[in-house]
């Protein structure tokens, strides 16, 4: 029997970037919930974006944001986990180095870029839907008092590649951190103890959930983890190869609705 649904959402429930669902998810999500099922969006924004995205059914959710760094539910912080502040900076500013890329950073109040990346400032607002503010430096301006819960590295067509020359190396591995590719734009640096998995294998331990009554979907690196904590792992149809290798289902693509034909089917079987 299913008791949760995970999702990763951008590149799985809709484009990257993307600020519209299918108004039928809603339908499935709140008839799910009906039948005992939760339905859970797990996914490397966060909490500002996903609650407007998901507004018609914020209190019927899970919410597992920036990448397993915080946990929510009906606007209960379940968990949190941050990056140590001096350890972020120095990230940024290696970042701010490399040619044709800038920063984001997802922090517990806000949002951040620097002055001048217009282009990400715009998608981030625009697309995402996010809460950001503006720094005249990066990352001298970040505010004190505001927990960091991850850093992520941008470029407009090719993240993965500039940073495996050199930043990858350096960083994988490293004992507070963990790295990972999440988009063609997007490398994401995450606290150690949080990530997709992690935070969704708590929550399972917490509330008596196994394996085998979870259901999952996503399309990229950082989806690995919460994918081999549910027996039924889908790939989308657009997910990285190695996503597809590693799922027991390949479910049709993003912009076909392929979760939404799962969910379909969920529904039907629990009856």
């Amino acid at each position: 029997m299913i008791k949760l649904i995970c999702s990763d959402v951008d590149g799985t429930l809709v484009p990257d970037g993307g600020h519209e669902l299918n108004p039928e998810y809603f339908m499935q999500i709140r008839r799910l919930k009906k039948a005992g099922i939760l339905f859970a969006a797990v996914s490397g924004r966060s909490y500002s974006s996903l609650k407007k995205l998901f507004a018609p059914v914020i209190d019927d959710i899970l919410f597992i944001c920036d990448n397993g760094a915080r946990t929510i539910y009906r606007g209960n912080l379940l968990s949190c986990c941050t990056i140590r502040r001096d350890l972020a900076l120095d990230i940024v500013r290696e970042i701010e180095e490399l040619p044709g890329c800038t920063t984001y950073i997802s922090a517990m109040k806000d949002g951040y870029v620097k002055e001048g990346a217009d282009e990400l400032y715009q998608w981030l607002t625009e697309g995402y839907e996010l809460d950001i503010i503006k720094l005249k430096r990066m990352p001298e301006d970040l505010p004190a008092n505001d927990g960091i819960l991850s850093v992520e590295m941008y470029h407009p067509t090719d993240a993965e590649g500039i940073a495996h020359q050199g930043l990858y190396q350096k960083w994988h591995g490293h004992r507070e951190l963990q790295l990972v590719c999440a988009g063609k734009q997007w490398m994401n640096f995450t606290p150690i103890n949080a990530d997709k998995g992690i935070a969704l294998s708590d929550f399972q331990n917490r509330y008596g959930i196994t394996p085998g009554e979870t259901m999952a979907f996503g399309d990229n690196l950082n989806d690995a983890s919460m994918l081999l904590r549910a027996d039924l792992s889908y790939a989308i149809g657009n997910a990285r190869k190695e996503i597809k290798s590693m799922t027991r289902f390949v479910a049709d693509t993003n912009l076909n609705d392929g979760v939404l034909q799962i969910l379909r089917r969920v529904k039907a079987n629990s009856h």
